[in-house]
Protein backbone atom coordinates (compact mmCIF):
# COMPACT_ATOMS: atom_id res chain seq x y z
CA UNK A 1 0.00 0.00 0.00
CA UNK A 2 2.90 2.50 0.79
CA UNK A 3 4.14 2.16 -2.66
CA UNK A 4 0.72 2.61 -4.43
CA UNK A 5 0.66 5.63 -2.38
CA UNK A 6 3.71 7.26 -3.22
CA UNK A 7 3.24 6.22 -7.06
CA UNK A 8 0.38 8.41 -6.66
CA UNK A 9 2.03 11.36 -5.92
CA UNK A 10 4.97 10.79 -8.10
CA UNK A 11 1.56 10.34 -11.03
CA UNK A 12 -0.07 13.60 -9.68
CA UNK A 13 3.04 15.46 -9.70
CA UNK A 14 3.90 14.32 -13.52
CA UNK A 15 0.13 14.99 -14.31
CA UNK A 16 -0.37 17.95 -16.61
CA UNK A 17 -3.84 19.92 -15.20
CA UNK A 18 -5.49 20.30 -18.28
CA UNK A 19 -5.24 17.06 -20.16
CA UNK A 20 -4.85 15.23 -16.78
CA UNK A 21 -2.16 12.87 -18.27
CA UNK A 22 1.90 12.58 -18.27
CA UNK A 23 3.31 15.83 -18.85
CA UNK A 24 4.56 16.24 -22.90
CA UNK A 25 7.31 18.74 -23.50
CA UNK A 26 6.53 20.71 -20.14
CA UNK A 27 6.56 24.42 -20.00
CA UNK A 28 6.74 26.24 -16.67
CA UNK A 29 4.67 29.74 -16.49
CA UNK A 30 5.94 32.88 -14.81
CA UNK A 31 3.59 32.09 -11.77
CA UNK A 32 5.30 28.75 -11.64
CA UNK A 33 2.46 26.31 -12.62
CA UNK A 34 3.33 23.80 -15.23
CA UNK A 35 1.67 22.59 -18.46
CA UNK A 36 2.04 21.10 -21.48
CA UNK A 37 3.52 22.78 -24.37
CA UNK A 38 0.63 22.05 -26.28
CA UNK A 39 -2.27 21.84 -23.57
CA UNK A 40 -1.40 25.32 -23.24
CA UNK A 41 -1.13 26.53 -27.04
CA UNK A 42 -4.37 25.24 -27.14
CA UNK A 43 -5.68 26.96 -23.86
CA UNK A 44 -4.35 30.16 -24.96
CA UNK A 45 -5.54 29.57 -28.74
CA UNK A 46 -3.75 30.54 -32.13
CA UNK A 47 -2.40 33.31 -31.90
CA UNK A 48 -2.32 33.64 -28.27
CA UNK A 49 -6.04 36.02 -27.44
CA UNK A 50 -5.43 35.20 -23.74
CA UNK A 51 -2.15 34.86 -21.97
CA UNK A 52 -3.81 33.81 -18.07
CA UNK A 53 -2.83 30.59 -16.04
CA UNK A 54 -5.73 28.28 -16.37
CA UNK A 55 -5.19 27.41 -13.02
CA UNK A 56 -4.65 30.50 -10.92
CA UNK A 57 -6.01 33.20 -13.76
CA UNK A 58 -2.44 35.44 -13.49
CA UNK A 59 -2.21 36.99 -16.76
CA UNK A 60 1.24 37.80 -18.51
CA UNK A 61 2.89 37.76 -21.73
CA UNK A 62 2.29 34.88 -24.12
CA UNK A 63 6.41 34.62 -24.83
CA UNK A 64 7.14 34.43 -21.14
CA UNK A 65 6.47 30.45 -21.47
CA UNK A 66 10.01 28.55 -20.08
CA UNK A 67 10.72 24.76 -20.95
CA UNK A 68 11.03 22.54 -17.67
CA UNK A 69 13.66 20.10 -18.54
CA UNK A 70 13.90 18.90 -15.16
CA UNK A 71 10.25 18.38 -15.26
CA UNK A 72 10.32 16.59 -18.54
CA UNK A 73 13.09 13.92 -17.08
CA UNK A 74 10.86 13.75 -13.80
CA UNK A 75 8.01 12.76 -16.05
CA UNK A 76 10.14 9.98 -17.88
CA UNK A 77 11.25 8.49 -14.62
CA UNK A 78 7.76 8.55 -13.14
CA UNK A 79 6.51 6.49 -16.25
CA UNK A 80 9.52 3.64 -15.38
CA UNK A 81 7.82 4.05 -12.15
CA UNK A 82 4.43 3.77 -12.99
CA UNK A 83 3.93 0.01 -13.72
CA UNK A 84 4.30 -0.48 -9.95
CA UNK A 85 0.89 1.64 -9.27
CA UNK A 86 -1.16 1.20 -12.74
CA UNK A 87 -3.99 0.17 -10.57
CA UNK A 88 -4.44 3.12 -8.33
CA UNK A 89 -4.96 4.58 -11.82
CA UNK A 90 -8.42 6.01 -11.07
CA UNK A 91 -6.94 8.67 -8.37
CA UNK A 92 -6.52 5.66 -5.82
CA UNK A 93 -10.47 5.32 -5.67
CA UNK A 94 -11.47 1.63 -5.87
CA UNK A 95 -15.21 0.24 -6.45
CA UNK A 96 -16.53 0.22 -3.22
CA UNK A 97 -18.72 -3.14 -4.46
CA UNK A 98 -16.24 -5.08 -5.72
CA UNK A 99 -12.59 -3.16 -4.76
CA UNK A 100 -11.44 -2.92 -8.03
CA UNK A 101 -9.75 0.59 -9.66
CA UNK A 102 -12.32 2.80 -11.06
CA UNK A 103 -11.01 3.24 -14.77
CA UNK A 104 -14.04 3.31 -16.28
CA UNK A 105 -16.97 5.64 -16.68
CA UNK A 106 -20.50 4.92 -17.31
CA UNK A 107 -22.19 7.93 -19.51
CA UNK A 108 -25.69 6.82 -19.11
CA UNK A 109 -25.18 7.28 -15.40
CA UNK A 110 -22.79 9.62 -15.20
CA UNK A 111 -20.77 7.48 -12.61
CA UNK A 112 -17.17 5.80 -12.51
CA UNK A 113 -17.23 1.94 -12.87
CA UNK A 114 -14.68 -0.73 -12.33
CA UNK A 115 -14.20 -3.46 -14.69
CA UNK A 116 -16.46 -5.79 -12.86
CA UNK A 117 -19.28 -3.08 -12.78
CA UNK A 118 -19.65 -2.89 -16.42
CA UNK A 119 -19.33 -6.51 -17.10
CA UNK A 120 -22.84 -6.74 -14.39
CA UNK A 121 -26.00 -6.59 -15.90
CA UNK A 122 -27.40 -3.11 -14.76
CA UNK A 123 -24.02 -1.43 -16.89
CA UNK A 124 -23.70 -3.95 -19.68
CA UNK A 125 -25.89 -2.43 -22.32
CA UNK A 126 -24.56 1.02 -21.37
CA UNK A 127 -22.35 3.81 -22.57
CA UNK A 128 -18.90 3.02 -21.07
CA UNK A 129 -15.37 4.53 -22.08
CA UNK A 130 -12.73 4.91 -20.45
CA UNK A 131 -12.38 7.60 -17.30
CA UNK A 132 -9.58 9.35 -19.30
CA UNK A 133 -11.42 9.56 -22.50
CA UNK A 134 -14.77 11.19 -19.77
CA UNK A 135 -12.82 13.74 -17.91
CA UNK A 136 -12.04 16.07 -21.10
CA UNK A 137 -15.80 16.13 -22.09
CA UNK A 138 -16.56 16.80 -18.22
CA UNK A 139 -13.81 19.09 -17.33
CA UNK A 140 -15.01 21.65 -19.95
CA UNK A 141 -18.57 21.79 -19.19
CA UNK A 142 -17.32 22.80 -15.79
CA UNK A 143 -15.15 25.23 -17.21
CA UNK A 144 -18.16 26.58 -19.20
CA UNK A 145 -20.11 26.37 -16.18
CA UNK A 146 -17.45 28.53 -14.14
CA UNK A 147 -17.43 30.99 -17.10
CA UNK A 148 -21.29 31.75 -17.22
CA UNK A 149 -21.47 31.64 -13.29
CA UNK A 150 -18.72 34.06 -13.17
CA UNK A 151 -20.88 36.05 -16.00
CA UNK A 152 -23.71 35.71 -13.47
CA UNK A 153 -22.34 36.86 -10.36
CA UNK A 154 -21.05 40.09 -12.37
CA UNK A 155 -24.50 40.44 -13.66
CA UNK A 156 -25.78 40.53 -10.14
CA UNK A 157 -23.63 42.68 -8.70
CA UNK A 158 -24.14 45.32 -11.70
CA UNK A 159 -27.61 45.02 -10.84
CA UNK A 160 -27.51 46.15 -7.13
CA UNK A 161 -25.51 48.84 -8.05
CA UNK A 162 -28.21 49.69 -10.88
CA UNK A 163 -30.95 49.19 -8.32
CA UNK A 164 -29.09 51.55 -5.52
CA UNK A 165 -28.85 54.22 -8.38
CA UNK A 166 -32.50 54.24 -8.83
CA UNK A 167 -33.36 54.12 -5.73
CA UNK A 168 -31.61 57.13 -4.99
CA UNK A 169 -32.61 58.97 -8.23
CA UNK A 170 -36.42 58.28 -7.04
CA UNK A 171 -36.15 59.45 -3.46
CA UNK A 172 -34.19 62.46 -4.58
CA UNK A 173 -37.24 63.34 -6.91
CA UNK A 174 -39.69 62.68 -3.87
CA UNK A 175 -37.35 65.11 -1.60
CA UNK A 176 -37.49 67.63 -4.26
CA UNK A 177 -41.37 67.96 -4.66
CA UNK A 178 -41.18 67.71 -0.87
CA UNK A 179 -39.33 71.09 -1.22
CA UNK A 180 -41.09 72.33 -3.65
CA UNK A 181 -44.77 71.24 -2.04
CA UNK A 182 -44.13 72.95 1.64
CA UNK A 183 -43.57 76.06 -0.42
CA UNK A 184 -46.53 76.05 -2.27
CA UNK A 185 -48.32 75.48 0.25
CA UNK A 186 -47.06 78.12 2.44
CA UNK A 187 -49.04 80.86 0.10
CA UNK A 188 -52.40 78.61 -0.33
CA UNK A 189 -52.25 77.68 3.40
CA UNK A 190 -55.78 78.71 4.33
CA UNK A 191 -57.34 77.05 1.55
CA UNK A 192 -54.90 74.20 0.73
CA UNK A 193 -54.24 73.02 4.45
CA UNK A 194 -55.88 69.57 3.79
CA UNK A 195 -54.54 69.33 0.51
CA UNK A 196 -51.03 69.81 1.82
CA UNK A 197 -51.59 66.89 4.42
CA UNK A 198 -52.40 64.83 1.71
CA UNK A 199 -49.80 65.44 -0.30
CA UNK A 200 -47.18 65.09 2.27
CA UNK A 201 -48.45 62.00 3.29
CA UNK A 202 -48.81 60.29 -0.38
CA UNK A 203 -45.33 61.23 -0.70
CA UNK A 204 -43.96 58.99 2.73
CA UNK A 205 -45.60 56.68 0.85
CA UNK A 206 -43.87 56.60 -2.16
CA UNK A 207 -40.70 57.19 0.03
CA UNK A 208 -41.91 53.90 2.27
CA UNK A 209 -42.77 51.87 -1.06
CA UNK A 210 -39.42 52.89 -2.92
CA UNK A 211 -37.38 51.87 0.33
CA UNK A 212 -39.38 48.67 0.69
CA UNK A 213 -38.65 48.15 -3.03
CA UNK A 214 -35.67 48.31 -2.61
CA UNK A 215 -34.88 46.70 0.62
CA UNK A 216 -36.69 43.61 -1.01
CA UNK A 217 -34.99 43.78 -3.91
CA UNK A 218 -31.32 43.85 -2.22
CA UNK A 219 -32.57 40.51 -0.57
CA UNK A 220 -33.54 38.96 -3.54
CA UNK A 221 -30.35 39.88 -4.92
CA UNK A 222 -28.57 39.07 -2.12
CA UNK A 223 -29.43 35.82 -1.79
CA UNK A 224 -29.08 34.76 -5.33
CA UNK A 225 -25.60 36.22 -4.55
CA UNK A 226 -24.87 34.01 -1.80
CA UNK A 227 -26.18 30.90 -3.44
CA UNK A 228 -23.87 31.51 -6.81
CA UNK A 229 -21.00 31.93 -4.85
CA UNK A 230 -21.69 28.67 -3.14
CA UNK A 231 -21.97 26.66 -6.40
CA UNK A 232 -18.85 28.83 -7.61
CA UNK A 233 -16.67 27.71 -5.21
CA UNK A 234 -17.94 24.41 -5.54
CA UNK A 235 -17.00 24.09 -9.22
CA UNK A 236 -13.74 25.92 -8.63
CA UNK A 237 -12.77 22.89 -6.29
CA UNK A 238 -14.48 20.61 -8.71
CA UNK A 239 -12.06 21.99 -11.58
CA UNK A 240 -9.08 21.58 -9.35
CA UNK A 241 -9.41 17.81 -7.98
CA UNK A 242 -7.97 15.03 -9.89
CA UNK A 243 -9.98 12.74 -12.51
CA UNK A 244 -11.65 10.14 -10.13
CA UNK A 245 -12.71 13.16 -7.90
CA UNK A 246 -13.82 15.04 -10.34
CA UNK A 247 -16.46 12.87 -11.82
CA UNK A 248 -18.15 11.89 -8.39
CA UNK A 249 -21.49 13.22 -7.93
CA UNK A 250 -20.85 15.04 -11.41
CA UNK A 251 -24.70 14.27 -12.07
CA UNK A 252 -25.68 16.70 -8.75
CA UNK A 253 -22.65 19.02 -9.58
CA UNK A 254 -23.86 19.90 -13.40
CA UNK A 255 -27.46 20.14 -12.48
CA UNK A 256 -26.96 22.77 -9.40
CA UNK A 257 -24.88 24.62 -12.23
CA UNK A 258 -27.65 24.14 -15.11
CA UNK A 259 -30.14 25.85 -12.08
CA UNK A 260 -27.36 28.94 -11.18
CA UNK A 261 -26.88 29.45 -15.16
CA UNK A 262 -29.09 31.84 -16.16
CA UNK A 263 -30.01 34.87 -13.88
CA UNK A 264 -33.01 37.13 -14.78
CA UNK A 265 -32.98 40.59 -13.04
CA UNK A 266 -36.73 40.74 -10.91
CA UNK A 267 -38.39 43.63 -11.62
CA UNK A 268 -37.05 46.73 -9.21
CA UNK A 269 -39.36 49.17 -8.93
CA UNK A 270 -42.61 48.70 -11.07
CA UNK A 271 -43.81 51.35 -13.22
CA UNK A 272 -46.55 52.69 -10.77
CA UNK A 273 -43.64 53.31 -8.30
CA UNK A 274 -42.28 56.14 -10.61
CA UNK A 275 -45.90 57.08 -12.22
CA UNK A 276 -46.72 58.38 -8.63
CA UNK A 277 -44.14 60.20 -8.33
CA UNK A 278 -44.62 61.73 -11.60
CA UNK A 279 -48.26 62.23 -10.85
CA UNK A 280 -46.62 64.34 -7.78
CA UNK A 281 -44.80 66.48 -9.88
CA UNK A 282 -47.50 66.97 -12.02
CA UNK A 283 -49.95 68.16 -9.26
CA UNK A 284 -47.23 70.77 -7.98
CA UNK A 285 -46.68 72.08 -11.52
CA UNK A 286 -50.86 72.24 -11.15
CA UNK A 287 -50.76 74.10 -7.77
CA UNK A 288 -48.18 76.94 -9.10
CA UNK A 289 -50.66 78.52 -11.81
CA UNK A 290 -53.84 77.83 -9.90
CA UNK A 291 -52.64 80.13 -6.66
CA UNK A 292 -55.53 81.99 -6.85
CA UNK A 293 -58.12 80.57 -9.55
CA UNK A 294 -60.74 78.72 -9.65
CA UNK A 295 -61.02 77.08 -5.81
CA UNK A 296 -63.94 74.96 -6.47
CA UNK A 297 -62.23 73.13 -9.03
CA UNK A 298 -58.94 72.34 -7.71
CA UNK A 299 -60.00 69.17 -5.40
CA UNK A 300 -61.48 67.89 -8.91
CA UNK A 301 -58.68 68.67 -11.11
CA UNK A 302 -56.13 66.56 -8.56
CA UNK A 303 -58.15 63.69 -8.06
CA UNK A 304 -58.48 62.95 -12.03
CA UNK A 305 -56.56 60.24 -13.03
CA UNK A 306 -54.37 61.56 -15.78
CA UNK A 307 -54.86 59.52 -19.20
CA UNK A 308 -52.30 58.98 -22.03
CA UNK A 309 -54.93 59.16 -24.79
CA UNK A 310 -53.90 57.61 -28.16
CA UNK A 311 -56.61 58.50 -31.03
CA UNK A 312 -57.59 55.98 -32.81
CA UNK A 313 -57.25 55.59 -36.85
CA UNK A 314 -60.59 53.36 -37.46
CA UNK A 315 -62.25 55.93 -36.32
CA UNK A 316 -60.68 58.76 -38.36
CA UNK A 317 -62.59 60.88 -41.37
CA UNK A 318 -60.43 59.71 -44.09
CA UNK A 319 -59.25 63.73 -45.43
CA UNK A 320 -57.09 63.27 -41.49
CA UNK A 321 -53.54 62.31 -41.04
CA UNK A 322 -52.33 61.01 -37.79
CA UNK A 323 -49.02 60.43 -37.16
CA UNK A 324 -47.04 57.11 -36.22
CA UNK A 325 -47.57 57.37 -32.58
CA UNK A 326 -51.16 58.56 -32.53
CA UNK A 327 -50.73 61.37 -31.11
CA UNK A 328 -51.21 63.97 -33.58
CA UNK A 329 -54.32 64.46 -36.19
CA UNK A 330 -53.97 67.12 -39.17
CA UNK A 331 -56.18 67.56 -42.23
CA UNK A 332 -55.09 66.29 -46.01
CA UNK A 333 -55.11 68.03 -48.76
CA UNK A 334 -57.03 64.36 -50.42
CA UNK A 335 -59.17 61.50 -49.83
CA UNK A 336 -57.43 58.59 -48.25
CA UNK A 337 -58.92 55.27 -49.68
CA UNK A 338 -59.54 53.87 -46.17
CA UNK A 339 -62.07 50.90 -45.53
CA UNK A 340 -65.81 52.44 -44.74
CA UNK A 341 -66.35 50.55 -41.74
CA UNK A 342 -69.01 51.38 -39.18
CA UNK A 343 -66.54 53.20 -36.42
CA UNK A 344 -65.34 55.55 -39.57
CA UNK A 345 -66.95 59.20 -39.28
CA UNK A 346 -67.45 59.98 -43.06
CA UNK A 347 -69.24 63.37 -42.89
CA UNK A 348 -66.99 65.58 -40.57
CA UNK A 349 -63.63 65.82 -39.94
CA UNK A 350 -63.96 63.82 -36.25
CA UNK A 351 -61.40 61.32 -34.70
CA UNK A 352 -62.33 59.59 -31.64
CA UNK A 353 -59.64 58.45 -28.71
CA UNK A 354 -58.84 54.64 -27.67
CA UNK A 355 -59.31 54.81 -24.32
CA UNK A 356 -62.54 54.38 -23.37
CA UNK A 357 -64.25 55.35 -19.76
CA UNK A 358 -66.85 53.97 -17.74
CA UNK A 359 -66.07 55.60 -14.46
CA UNK A 360 -64.15 57.83 -12.02
CA UNK A 361 -62.11 61.01 -13.03
CA UNK A 362 -59.62 61.16 -15.79
CA UNK A 363 -57.87 64.09 -17.72
CA UNK A 364 -56.06 64.89 -20.51
CA UNK A 365 -54.27 67.56 -22.10
CA UNK A 366 -54.11 68.67 -25.93
CA UNK A 367 -52.09 71.53 -27.58
CA UNK A 368 -54.14 73.31 -30.04
CA UNK A 369 -52.82 75.13 -32.98
CA UNK A 370 -54.07 78.72 -33.79
CA UNK A 371 -54.57 78.45 -37.19
CA UNK A 372 -58.45 77.60 -39.01
CA UNK A 373 -60.50 75.42 -36.62
CA UNK A 374 -60.74 72.57 -34.08
CA UNK A 375 -62.61 71.06 -31.32
CA UNK A 376 -61.83 68.93 -28.28
CA UNK A 377 -64.15 66.89 -25.83
CA UNK A 378 -65.54 63.89 -25.18
CA UNK A 379 -68.14 61.56 -26.78
CA UNK A 380 -70.35 58.86 -25.98
CA UNK A 381 -69.50 55.70 -28.04
CA UNK A 382 -72.42 55.41 -29.83
CA UNK A 383 -72.13 58.59 -31.18
CA UNK A 384 -73.38 58.80 -34.70
CA UNK A 385 -70.71 58.24 -37.73
CA UNK A 386 -72.78 58.24 -41.07
CA UNK A 387 -74.60 60.96 -42.29
CA UNK A 388 -74.95 65.08 -40.99
CA UNK A 389 -75.75 65.19 -37.38
CA UNK A 390 -75.30 68.10 -35.06
CA UNK A 391 -72.44 68.81 -32.62
CA UNK A 392 -73.51 68.90 -29.03
CA UNK A 393 -74.76 67.37 -26.05
CA UNK A 394 -78.14 66.19 -27.73
CA UNK A 395 -75.96 64.13 -30.20
CA UNK A 396 -73.80 62.76 -27.78
CA UNK A 397 -70.50 64.80 -27.72
CA UNK A 398 -69.59 67.50 -25.17
CA UNK A 399 -67.02 69.92 -26.60
CA UNK A 400 -65.26 73.10 -27.64
CA UNK A 401 -64.11 74.34 -30.45
CA UNK A 402 -62.38 76.74 -32.00
CA UNK A 403 -63.75 78.02 -35.82
CA UNK A 404 -61.30 80.33 -37.34
CA UNK A 405 -60.46 83.48 -35.75
CA UNK A 406 -62.97 83.17 -33.15
CA UNK A 407 -63.89 80.75 -30.55
CA UNK A 408 -67.77 79.97 -30.29
CA UNK A 409 -69.71 78.18 -27.73
CA UNK A 410 -68.85 74.77 -27.16
CA UNK A 411 -72.62 73.25 -27.51
CA UNK A 412 -73.65 75.15 -31.31
CA UNK A 413 -75.53 76.66 -32.23
CA UNK A 414 -76.87 77.87 -28.41
CA UNK A 415 -74.24 81.01 -27.78
CA UNK A 416 -72.98 79.58 -24.73
CA UNK A 417 -69.68 82.60 -23.74
CA UNK A 418 -66.50 81.03 -22.78
CA UNK A 419 -64.02 82.00 -20.32
CA UNK A 420 -60.92 82.98 -21.91
CA UNK A 421 -57.69 85.31 -21.89
CA UNK A 422 -55.87 85.20 -24.62
CA UNK A 423 -54.86 82.58 -27.37
CA UNK A 424 -55.00 78.91 -26.13
CA UNK A 425 -51.79 76.85 -26.68
CA UNK A 426 -52.94 74.03 -24.82
CA UNK A 427 -56.29 72.64 -23.37
CA UNK A 428 -56.99 70.23 -20.14
CA UNK A 429 -60.21 67.99 -20.55
CA UNK A 430 -61.20 66.40 -17.49
CA UNK A 431 -64.02 64.19 -17.14
CA UNK A 432 -66.21 63.21 -13.96
CA UNK A 433 -68.18 59.95 -15.11
CA UNK A 434 -69.97 60.23 -11.62
CA UNK A 435 -70.85 63.86 -10.90
CA UNK A 436 -71.55 64.16 -14.61
CA UNK A 437 -69.28 67.17 -15.25
CA UNK A 438 -67.07 67.66 -18.55
CA UNK A 439 -64.70 70.76 -17.72
CA UNK A 440 -62.72 72.53 -19.99
CA UNK A 441 -59.41 74.63 -18.63
CA UNK A 442 -55.99 76.61 -20.30
CA UNK A 443 -53.62 73.88 -19.07
CA UNK A 444 -50.73 76.58 -19.20
CA UNK A 445 -52.66 78.97 -16.62
CA UNK A 446 -55.20 76.84 -15.31
CA UNK A 447 -57.76 79.29 -16.09
CA UNK A 448 -61.39 77.56 -16.27
CA UNK A 449 -63.08 77.94 -20.30
CA UNK A 450 -66.10 76.16 -19.85
CA UNK A 451 -67.92 73.27 -17.67
CA UNK A 452 -70.72 70.95 -18.78
CA UNK A 453 -72.68 70.35 -15.90
CA UNK A 454 -75.54 67.71 -15.11
CA UNK A 455 -74.08 65.53 -17.73
CA UNK A 456 -76.28 62.80 -18.89
CA UNK A 457 -73.70 60.07 -19.79
CA UNK A 458 -76.70 57.21 -19.93
CA UNK A 459 -74.37 54.73 -18.25
CA UNK A 460 -72.30 54.93 -22.44
CA UNK A 461 -68.67 54.41 -22.12
CA UNK A 462 -66.97 57.46 -22.70
CA UNK A 463 -64.11 58.50 -25.54
CA UNK A 464 -61.74 61.44 -26.00
CA UNK A 465 -63.59 63.25 -28.92
CA UNK A 466 -61.53 65.42 -31.61
CA UNK A 467 -62.29 67.58 -34.70
CA UNK A 468 -59.76 69.41 -37.25
CA UNK A 469 -60.06 71.44 -39.98
CA UNK A 470 -58.45 73.30 -42.77
CA UNK A 471 -54.70 74.01 -41.50
CA UNK A 472 -55.66 73.26 -37.78
CA UNK A 473 -53.78 70.32 -35.96
CA UNK A 474 -54.21 69.22 -32.68
CA UNK A 475 -51.03 67.14 -30.62
CA UNK A 476 -52.31 64.53 -27.44
CA UNK A 477 -49.28 65.68 -24.89
CA UNK A 478 -47.00 62.46 -23.51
Amino acid sequence: MAVLSVGKKLEEEATCPVCLDFFTDPVTLDCGHNFCHACIAQCWGEPPTVAACPQCRESFQPRDVKPNRQLANFVEITKELSGQVRRGAGGGRVCERHQEPLKLFCKDDEAPLCVVCHLSKEHRAHNVVLIQEAVPEYQDQFYSFLELLRKGREKILACKADAEKKSQNLLNLTIAERQKTVAEFRQLYQFLKEQKTLMLTQIEEVEKEIARKRDAHMVTLSEELSSLDSVIQEVEEKCEQSASELLQDVRSALQRCREKEIFENPLTFPPSVQSRIWDLCDRNTFLENVKKQFKDNLLFGFQSQKTKATLDPDTAYPHLILSKDRKNVRCGKKWHDLPDNPERFDRYAFVLGCEGFTEGRHCWDVSVGSEEGWAVGVARRSVKRKDQFRLGPEEGIWAVRKWYDGYPAPNFPAQVPLHLSGELKRIRVTLDRAGGQVAFFDADSAAPIYTFSEASFSGEVLLPFFMVIGKGSLTLSP
